[in-house]
């Protein structure tokens, strides 16, 4: 069956399939479902209900009305050691944390044409060792999805899926969310389209009396435009909207320091992509990818000073007009050599601000709603900017070179080398996960090696083990040459 054509399956069971429109994985769970294709002419075929979640074929499943209910659900269990992370052996900031994860899911067809979904998931994440003699610890419940889906209204190349639900294109660049929405799909030969509303409407988690910063009184307006021109080869355009409803603090107003909103924005985002892999005559195989977008709108900036552990209060702010563009592109060459590595290059640019604060903002930024994370050789995705240092791509160019080795066909280990530059030097790095701010003189920031290794050789069990050292830069100043490293392992069990 053609990549287009187990798309448009993935689409009619509101699957957040987009861009790439991919194979699915080989397991055909019990929380994957049957459905007519809206192709008349192509066979059923079953599909994932979450893309890129594995789910096995033994699901449990019972009888509720003559309809199947299919259970299901996973358990992770995440170590991760970071070193350093404020590049000062001197501070005592190592860490060692073992986080939790365990959910629930439940799907239900209550005809051919309309289904429900749920999944819910319990979290805990304790530090089991604090250099600074300080461990923390989180925990909560959290509703994850929630949602109807009418497929095919009135017979029409239109469906509908309402409620809590996930957001995910294939590298991330855009969005990987679960959001409260309505979404309309459309799909007709080898056009696919999106196009969703979404507000929060209150936290979905116990330990939060309120909704996050990122999403109070935020309505985005967003959605997507897929041609499938050839097999594996997709053309995209993106667009989304977000209007700020939130206000801006005044000066001198105290808040938690939880809830402080550092931007209140009105920003429209507009881009495309071009990507898919192809064969040469000679047998070797290349994959490609080219994200492009432009930003723009205006936003209310505002700073705030710590009073004490848990209040900040609000100080001045400032307005601007905002004019950013980003690109991303990389090419994967998939040899035929001993081993059969694949090597991939890529490049990634976000404008920054070259006025200083003056006039227009000329910086790119994300849309808050990514996770940049992309598979390569197997099946399990990980972060293209860097496990550790994985900054927003924002006033920021990253080159990388990379190699990898497939284990099998959903196994491999991945090397990469990330190196980062301010294309104009900033006090700081928006979105990144190193601690220490750079110096604004330089723009070197530094450079990244990652090591993953990802197996999926198991009916239940997914196995991912990451190494990362990252290394200050000239940016860094008095901390140049220095180092972070992390540590960490994910192991998953879904039943």
């Amino acid at each position: 069956m053609r990549a287009a054509q187990k798309s448009i399956l993935a689409l009619a069971l509101c699957s957040a399939f987009q861009a790439g429109a991919q194979d699915v994985h080989g397991q055909t769970g019990a929380a994957q479902a049957w459905r007519e294709d809206v192709n008349d002419t192509v066979r059923k075929a079953p599909v994932r209900i979450d893309p890129g979640e594995k789910r096995p074929a033994d699901q449990f499943r019972m009888d509720v009305l003559g309809r199947p209910l299919t259970i299901g659900g996973r358990y992770e269990l995440e170590p991760r050691y970071f070193r350093d992370r404020d590049l000062d052996p001197g501070k005592p900031g190592d860490t060692v944390n073992v986080s939790q994860d365990f959910q629930l899911e439940f799907y239900y067809p209550w005809s051919h044409s309309l289904s429900a979904f749920l999944q819910a998931s319990a979290f805990y994440n304790p530090e089991v060792y604090a250099e600074d003699g300080d461990p923390r610890e989180e925990s909560y419940l959290e509703l994850d999805q929630a949602w109807l889906f009418a497929s095919r209204l009135f017979d029409s190349d239109f469906s509908f899926q309402l409620g809590r639900q996930r957001y995910s294109e294939k590298r991330q660049w855009w969005w990987n969310e679960r959001l409260d929405a309505i979404r309309l799909y459309f799909v007709r030969g080898e056009i696919l389209g999106e196009l969703s509303v979404a507000e929060e409407f209150s936290s979905k988690r116990t330990d939060l009396g309120h909704t996050e910063p990122l999403h109070k009184d935020v309505l985005r307006v967003f959605g997507d435009l897929v041609w499938q021109w050839a097999e594996k080869q997709n053309l995209t355009l993106f667009f989304m909207s977000q209007f700020d409803g939130s206000g801006v603090e005044r000066d001198g107003d105290l808040v938690w320091h939880e809830r402080r909103d550092k931007s209140d924005a009105d920003l429209t985002w507009v881009g495309g992509r071009a990507m898919g892999k192809f064969k040469l005559s000679s047998g070797y195989k290349f994959g490609y990818w080219l994200d492009g977008a432009v930003v723009t709108g205006h936003e209310t900036l505002v700073d705030f000073d710590g009073v004490n552990g848990r209040m900040d209060r609000a100080g001045s702010r400032i307005t601007r007009n905002v004019l950013g563009w980003g690109l991303d592109a990389g090419l994967t060459w998939y040899t035929k050599l001993p081993l059969e590595p694949y090597f991939t290059v890529g490049y990634a640019y976000g404008s920054g601000d070259s006025n200083r604060g003056i006039g227009t903002d000329t910086g790119f930024r994300q849309t808050g709603i990514h996770d940049n994370k992309i598979k390569l050789g197997g099946s399990q995705r990980f972060r293209y900017y860097g496990e550790l240092f994985r900054p927003e791509l924002a006033n920021l160019e990253i080159t990388t070179a990379a190699i990898g080795f497939p284990l099998s066909e959903d196994s491999a280990v991945d090397l990469l080398f990330h190196h980062y530059r301010q294309p104009h030097p900033a006090d700081s790095v928006r979105d990144g996960r190193i601690k220490a701010d750079p110096t604004g003189i330089s723009g070197d920031l530094g450079e990244e090696v990652d090591l993953v290794i990802s197996l999926d050789e198991w009916k239940h069990f997914q196995v991912q083990l990451t190494g990362a050292v990252f290394r200050a830069g000239d940016a860094y100043g008095e901390l140049s040459g220095n180092t972070s490293t992390m540590i960490y392992a994910k192991i998953k069990y879904i039943f």
